[in-house]
This record gives C-alpha cells, structure tokens and sequence, in this order.
C-alpha cells in the first residue's frame, strides 16, 4: 500500500454500524456489529483496494454495540443492547459462550486488557471487569450516572507507586497495582480513573455540563483526553481530575470517537463526520484524514500494523483510510507552514502544562441535543 493517505475502499455494510475492530493478527480481516444484533466480518484487499464480505454472523436479538478479539483473535466478542455479551468462535462463526444478562442496562463499550480481561461499560454507568477463562465478573465500579462512553486501559508498568499522588502519571498510576487502570467516560459530563488492584475509584472529574463520548491517555501517561458532545477535547492531567487544565475547541460537533497515534497526536471522529488528525499540548489541527459525507463517525480502529484504519459511520459504511503517513511525516511542521488554517485551541502555547486562559478557562458549556445513548 502507498503512504500517501486517501481512502483505500469502503464496505458497504447491510445497516448501521456500532463499532469496528480489526483482527489482531490479520489485518485484512475486520468485523464491524450492527444496529440488526449481526456481526458482519470482511476481508481487506490492500492490493486491490478492495474488500468483500466473508459472512455475517447473528449473534444479539438487539443492536451489537461494541466488539473486541481476544485470545489472538481467537474469540470475538460481542456486547449488546439485549445486556448480554457473547463469545465467538472467529473461524467457525458459532457462538461459544453467552452471558445473558452480564449487565442490567445495555452493553455500550467493551475494552480487552489482554489475554484473558476484559471490561465493559453499561447505560447505567457501570464498569465491570471479566475474566474470560472463567465467565465471570473480577469485580464492577458505579462511578457514572449515566451510560459508559468510553474505557481506555492503562496496563502495569512496574510496581512502588502512590496511583492516588496528585503528580502520579499513567503509567505510575497502573504500577501501584497488579491489573493497572482504567480510565472511563460518560454520559453524565465526568471523567473517572480506576484501580483494577484494590477495585477503587481513584478519581472523577466535576460535571463537565456536557457530555463526554471518548477518552485516550497521552503524553507518557501525565495527559487524559475526552472529547464531548459539544466538540471540545478536554484535557486533564493524570491524578488531577476535578478539572481540566486546558481543551481544544476545534470541532463544530461531537466527538465520537479517539484513536490514539503516538504520545502527542491523536485522530478524532466526530458527527460532522470528518476524522481530523489533531495535535495536544502544542493544540493544533494538523490535518484530515478524510470524511463520510456528513454522516457521524461512530468509532474507528487501527490495524495491527497501525497503516490502516477504519472507519464505522451512520452511512452504513466501515471506510478503510491509509495512513501509514502519519509515522512517516512530520504534520507538525507541515501544519505550521500552512498558517492558521491547521492552528486550532485557546493559545498558541507549548507546554504540556498548558491551561485555558481566564476567560475561557473554567467556563462550563451546557448540554446541545439529546443523549447520545443508541438503539
């Protein structure tokens, strides 16, 4: 495939899609779950720029929400608005193993923390962890009242550290303890980090007054960003939740969804449906990787061997866009000789301490729309 970015296919999916996830060993294979309770699987044809549909999988009697590999994509796994979450056999297609009622509200995120664990998020705004290998719950959190938008997982790093220090980074935050942490979005306008070693709640941010829809951590674990509804991505420093310490104003909507690049560059899907490569700590608007014709991007996912990433939008379609460019080129510079139409944010200023100025600092914006709770 060509580094120089644009959309390499599309697939044409037979409804809506929630979320897609490409295989971990198999880049040319990727599922995408459905409004239907279908779980659609297709192969890439990075050649051809092409892809075709493998087969289709009834897996939910209700909306496929969220979908992750385990096992070295051994086992798909499903989460539901039916409550329930499914184990796969990916090769075969037949259902292996199904906890039907895993939650009491609606299955909206699921995150693999490795081999054998998994976490979940719910409508109801509640976290829990699974081990796979026994089917059973390791232990749950009720931080959020309202649904879990989003869970990013920070994994052990090595031990000897407070995680509940206000200076305390990611990574030292998920070496205090065995499991390391989780730090998860929601609906109800917070932000929350989680030990998976004692089951406690580390920290959670005041109400934002606005919905928060994803999360990443960033900056060698000292950074957390959520994106709202609104189009801000809110910035934190890690162990300092109450508050932001800066956010980036440069999406007209929500955003949908964040994928991490590497500690300083993230890509972001939101409902306007563009997905824009933005820079933190300098804020920046480095560029576009490309758009779904103002449908919203509902989540995306990078390949194993991150030159790939998909798209799932509410045109019914999983784009695939090469950005293999995106470790090949330096976006900073390039956006910085093209002027203010790459600059973004509240300052123009470096550090990775930055906060907001006085008169944007602080200032609460309040809710736009409805909740982004799905079907």
């Amino acid at each position: 495939m060509s580094s120089g970015g644009g959309e390499t296919c599309a697939a044409q999916c037979a409804d809506q899609p929630f979320d897609v996830r490409f295989h971990p060993t198999n880049g040319g294979i990727f599922v995408a779950g459905l409004i239907t309770g279908e779980v659609e699987v297709w192969e890439h044809d990075a050649e051809r720029e092409s892809s075709r549909r493998l087969k289709t999988i009834a897996c939910h009697t209700a909306a496929v929400r969220t979908v992750g590999f385990v096992n070295q994509g051994a086992l798909l796994l499903t989460g539901s608005s039916d409550r329930s979450i499914l184990a796969t056999d990916t090769t075969t297609g037949q259902p292996l193993a199904r906890l039907a009622h895993a939650h009491k509200s609606a299955v909206n995120r699921l995150t693999v923390l490795d081999t054998n664990l998994i976490a979940t998020g719910d409508d109801d705004g509640v976290v829990k962890v699974w081990d796979t290998r026994q089917q059973t719950s390791c232990g749950s959190f009720s931080p959020f009242v309202d649904f879990v938008s989003d869970i990013c997982y920070v994994p052990n790093d090595g031990p000897g550290v407070d995680p509940s220090a206000p200076s305390t980074s990611a990574a030292g935050a998920a070496a205090a303890g065995n499991g390391g942490s989780l730090v998860a979005t929601s609906g109800d306008g917070t932000i929350a980090h989680l030990s998976l070693a004692g089951w406690k709640v580390m920290g959670q941010s005041d109400n934002m007054e606005d919905e928060l829809l994803s999360c990443c951590v960033v900056k060698n674990g000292k950074k957390a960003i959520a994106g709202s509804q609104t189009g801000l991505l809110n910035i934190f420093n890690y162990g300092e939740w109450e508050d932001y310490s800066d956010r980036f104003p440069g999406h007209p909507s929500s955003i949908e969804s964040i994928v991490k690049v590497d500690e300083n560059t993230v890509l972001t899907g939101a409902s306007d449906g563009i997905i824009r490569i933005i820079g933190v700590l300098p804020n920046a608007m480095l560029g576009l990787v490309g758009e779904h014709s103002d449908m919203p991007v509902e989540r995306m996912d990078l390949s194993a061997d991150r030159s790939t990433l998909a798209t799932a939008s509410h045109d019914h379609t999983i784009k695939l866009w090469d950005v293999a460019y995106l470790w090949e080129r330096d976006l900073r510079e390039e956006g910085a000789g093209a002027g203010d139409e790459f600059r973004g944010g509240e300052d123009g200023d470096d550090s990775d301490d930055s906060d907001d100025d006085e008169d944007g600092g602080k200032k609460r914006k309040k809710k736009q729309g409805g909740s982004k709770k799905k079907g």
